[in-house]
């Protein structure tokens, strides 16, 4: 909000004494681009918000793929794809070793 009223005074005054415009054109000029300033300036703090950051620092790269043990697991701070939809089994069955039989899950 300081950004509009503060862009709109700022701008008011260019319009009038810059461009020689008459005051209400030279006010409705300044709110106009006033807007588009502050529009800019919300989205530009939008996209640098610590929410949005921290969904970008959640996404793996190709650097945590490197951190992964040679058994396939990964590495510490790493999670895996489904780590937070189902926790590990603490009693594995082992597979069937016919693919068409029936699972017991």
């Amino acid at each position: 909000m300081t950004v509009l009223l503060s862009g709109w005074l700022v701008l008011t005054a260019v319009e009038r004494w810059a461009e020689q415009a008459p005051w209400p054109d030279a006010v409705a000029a300044g709110l106009l681009w006033a807007c588009v300033v502050a529009g800019v300036w919300w989205f530009a703090e939008w996209t640098q918000s610590p929410l949005h950051a921290a969904r970008r620092r959640r996404t793996p790269t190709r650097q945590d793929d490197r951190t992964a043990g040679d058994d396939g697991t990964p590495g510490d701070g790493v999670r895996g794809r489904h780590a937070a939809v189902e926790p590990a089994d603490p009693h594995p069955q082992p597979r069937p070793r016919n693919p068409s039989a029936p699972s017991h899950r």
